[in-house]
């Protein structure tokens, strides 16, 4: 072997056995290790920090010179598409622009004394577009009914480009076109729209610049038709109709004016379907409602009717029990009170015809005249009169339950007071006649 490869082997084979000797056990290795890890972690997290606190500090520190500057500089019309205000001093900008189009263009009319310069019968048209920023347009025609929705109407204007005036004058200044977009829009000032807004807009303006890349505009003059639909806070434009670039001035006015007016017309006839159908809808709608009420009030009527069937079938069947309860209440009382009345009179008994003392012959005339005798002792109580002749009712099916009991000479009439009274007390002994009487007759 090399001596030269022994001895540059040594020493890392010496290197080897140390750090086999030093090294200590898995557990403690892992302890150590974490140990030196954690410091450097923290650091790591802290300088990540620097630059949220430092945007922190920067932001409080330079938040009064924003104000100043806001102070000092206010918003202008070019100067943010959120702006309301320089929104609508640009689209009021543009309509004193197309105004002094309309004046420029202002034709002639002929008086009819041969003056072709006479212009005293002219009406200047208005200005059909709105003097309101795209934003209040925009949120103005969205506010509106969908059903009664106007379309929106833009147009972009550079004033650097000589072909936007010419489009001005020539086409949006052609009276046909004119009078489409005036009769077209209706906007009274009470903030009611017709079936048309419009909306003009310099290039060089917030609004037109936002317009220009929403739209993707490539050249000018730019002239489109929207149809705005919205739902909650979602807003979505349907493009109808789309004019830009030179080869627009290559279209006849009229027949701009017949392309949009078609569109126009279209659009009214769909939303006039729209809302027939929605109509149809509502008047399905109420129809079936009406005849889901009509049939929850049979339902419901049915349903009282059955209801008071079963209150009625409910009410004869306790009425039955109740009187099928009563009579046979009324057998049981009528029972026990013929028992009673046989033990009484069995109690009492009858005194032996030989017996002529302590006798009391009474004889009794009943409500039908009969007559019926019957011999008492003296001693016996005027109840024991009353059994017997509840025993006799019964006996001989004469339907008197409650009676009453008087004699004529002398006159007096025995009460429920006197039962306890002997005959020889009460005056009907030795011998009496007693009148009985039907108390329900």
């Amino acid at each position: 072997m090399d001596p030269s490869t022994t001895q540059r082997r040594a020493p890392t084979t010496a290197a080897t056995t140390t750090t086999a000797a030093t090294s200590p056990s898995p557990g403690s290795s892992l302890t150590q290790t974490a140990a030196v890890a954690t410091p450097s972690n923290s650091l790591i997290r802290t300088l990540l920090k620097v630059p949220t606190i430092v945007t922190i500090l920067l932001r409080v520190a330079l938040w009064p010179l924003f104000k100043a500057l806001n102070l000092i500089f206010p918003a202008k019309e070019f100067d943010g598409v959120n702006n309301t205000a320089a929104g609508d001093r640009a689209a009021r900008a543009f309509v004193a622009l197309f105004q002094q189009q309309i004046s420029t263009v202002r034709p002639a009319i002929d008086s009819g004394d041969g003056n072709a310069d006479s212009q005293e019968h002219y009406v200047e048209p208005p200005c059909p577009f709105s003097p309101r920023g795209y934003a209040s347009t925009l949120n103005e025609i969205t506010s509106s009914p969908q059903s009664s929705r106007p379309l929106l109407l833009v147009y972009l204007h550079s004033p650097l480009l000589p072909d936007d005036t010419t489009f001005l004058q020539k086409y949006l200044c052609y009276p046909q076109l004119l009078r489409l977009l005036n009769s077209s829009s209706g906007d009274d000032g009470s903030g009611s729209f017709g079936s048309v807004v419009c909306f003009g807009a310099s290039v060089h303006s917030a609004d037109g610049q936002k317009l220009r890349d929403l739209f993707g505009v490539n050249g000018f003059p730019f002239l489109a038709l929207v149809n705005i639909k919205s739902s909650d806070s979602n807003i979505t434009m349907d493009l109808l109709l789309r004019m830009e670039g030179s080869q627009v001035l290559t279209i006849p006015p009229g027949q701009i004016s017949t392309y949009l007016n078609t569109t126009i017309s279209r659009h009214a006839e769909t939303l006039a379907e729209e809302e027939a159908r929605r109509l149809q809808r509502e008047e399905d709608a109420r129809l079936r409602e009406e005849q889901n009420r009509e049939y929850q009030e049979a339902l419901l009527a049915d349903q009282m009717r059955e209801m008071e069937q079963r209150e009625a079938v409910e009410r004869e069947r306790r009425e039955q029990e109740e009187k099928e309860e009563a009579e046979r209440l009324k057998r049981v009382k009528e029972e026990s009170r013929l028992e009673d009345s046989k033990i009484l009179l069995e109690g009492a008994g009858e005194p032996p015809s030989s017996q002529k003392t302590g006798v009391a012959r009474l004889r009794f005339t009943l409500p039908n005249g009969k007559k019926v005798d019957r011999r008492f002792h003296s001693t016996s109580t005027i109840e024991v009169i009353r059994a017997f002749l509840v025993i006799y009712f019964n006996e001989q099916g004469i339907e008197i339950k409650n009676f009453g009991l008087s004699t004529n000479y002398p006159k007096k009439t025995f009460s429920e007071d006197d039962i306890k009274l002997t005959l020889e007390e009460s005056g009907l002994a030795p011998q009496s006649v007693i009148m009985v009487q039907d108390l329900d007759s």
